[in-house]
């Protein structure tokens, strides 16, 4: 083998080399990248979900009657308190103390 040949030897040898780290760290931005995506989906399955606001639920005063209990939109009047079994929504009496518990 001549000097020549030696020094082209070890040239190719250089870029075959340099070839393979190329091969090597290209291959390592992929999996860089395919970590780094696999860490967003993870960090967005806990954030928190845009929701609509919440509707509050229809306001209803529930009384007794003979056999059933009717519900209505408004209080009664004072005389038909004691008939209150419950409601959902603001107090029918909020100066009162007295009454059943909202839900």
């Amino acid at each position: 083998m001549t000097m020549r040949s030696a020094k082209r030897a070890g040239a190719w040898r250089k870029v075959g080399l340099a070839g393979l780290l190329i091969g090597l760290l290209s291959g390592c931005a992929e999996v860089g990248q395919s970590v780094q995506n696999a860490v967003n989906d993870v960090s967005a399955a806990f954030q928190p979900k845009e929701q609509a606001p919440a509707v509050p639920p229809p306001t209803s005063y529930c009384y007794r009657t003979l056999g059933k209990v009717n519900c209505y939109a408004q209080p009664l009047p004072g005389s038909e308190a004691n008939r209150l079994i419950g409601y959902q929504g603001p107090a029918p009496r909020s100066s009162s103390g007295t009454g059943p518990l909202s839900p």
